[in-house]
């Protein structure tokens, strides 16, 4: 093979995102059953403690790079031409990265 590949890496990211996707889930879940929020006071409240915020950056993250990774596979995978497959993934990082621009200005006005 002539150039590096990091299956292995991508495979762990992955695979720790999702695990990181799932417990993040499941305490929202179990939060939100135990103490329901109703007003946006309440959300705006829960939001802007550190702590949450940092989960939420995670989790904004975990699925930024969880998604990376299964779109450029899938992508790898099944579009051959070089021409049509650079568009293809770099429409998916467009897309990836203003969810991310999105994704940190909630966070970041959720402190303000």
């Amino acid at each position: 093979m002539s150039r590096p590949t990091h299956g292995l890496r991508d495979w762990l990211l992955q695979r720790a995102g999702a695990v990181y996707l799932a417990c993040y889930l499941g305490y929202i879940m179990v939060h939100f059953f135990l103490q329901p929020v109703h007003d946006y006071e309440g959300w705006h409240t829960w939001l802007s403690r550190p702590a949450v915020r940092v989960a939420t950056a995670g989790f904004l993250l975990a699925v930024l790079v969880h998604g990376w990774v299964g779109m450029r596979d899938i992508m790898l995978d099944y579009i051959r031409p070089l021409g049509p497959r650079l568009v293809a993934l770099s429409l998916v990082g467009l897309v990836l990265g203003g969810c991310a621009l999105w994704g940190l200005q909630i966070l970041v006005l959720a402190a303000a």
